[in-house]
């Protein structure tokens, strides 16, 4: 049996319990301790830019990282009859989770609801999508891609996957999953925010406030 394994395992528990605050203190956190290691004290990013204000730098690059999506995607939408990542989105949505309400495939996408009815309408006026009888309500509808939606989506999704790897970049496969956990992490955060229509949102702001007080 390997005792110097087992004793550099025990070390790096002592190590992780010492942590203060750092980790919940099951297996899965130790393991994601162990992955993640120290955080460095400051960032510095290629054009040799630094900042102690991580958050502030990530919520920066973020935004750069969807604008360079949004024009990935318009290059690969031009000429195309759906005009704009949005309308991907819903369509994806559509054809991922099935027939739902209006209200539902906006919530679904992160928007508010004047900006999805927008969506929603055009792109049922271009016949990609249609209105069905809900049969669980007769007084709603719900919507669902139509034929026509299907072959025109049929047509969009090699370019599609293109540009989801060219957004990539060079990140390694491991990489992409711990990107991927990171971002879901992130989005099981703020959907209920945005579920409870943001009125959250100013106790959150002040809370933080306080934090970094």
């Amino acid at each position: 049996m390997n005792y110097s394994l087992i004793k550099q395992l025990i070390d790096l528990a002592e190590e992780y319990e010492q942590s203060a605050g750092k980790g919940t203190g099951d297996i899965k956190d130790f393991v994601r301790w162990l992955r993640e290691g120290d955080a460095p004290e400051t960032v510095r990013t290629t054009d040799h830019y630094s900042d102690d204000h991580i958050p502030g730098l990530i919520s920066k690059l973020l935004v750069y990282m969807h604008r360079y999506a949004k024009l990935y995607f318009k290059r690969a939408l031009a000429n195309r009859p759906i005009q704009s990542l949005d309308e991907f989105g819903y369509m994806v949505s559509l054809l991922q989770y099935g027939p739902m309400n209006k209200t539902g495939l906006i919530h679904q996408n992160i928007q508010e609801k004047p900006t999805g009815m927008e969506i929603i309408n055009r792109l049922i006026k271009l016949g990609f999508i249609e209105e069905t009888p809900d049969p669980g309500d007769k007084r709603s509808k719900l919507i669902q891609v139509s034929e026509k939606g299907q072959m025109m989506m049929g047509e969009l999704f090699g370019d599609m996957d293109k540009i989801s790897k060219l957004i990539l970049g060079d990140l390694l496969p491991s990489e992409q999953y711990r990107l991927l956990e990171m971002l879901e992490r992130l989005h099981c955060y703020h959907k209920p925010i945005f579920r409870d229509d943001l009125q959250q949102l100013d106790d959150l702001l002040d809370k933080n406030s306080h934090g970094l007080a």
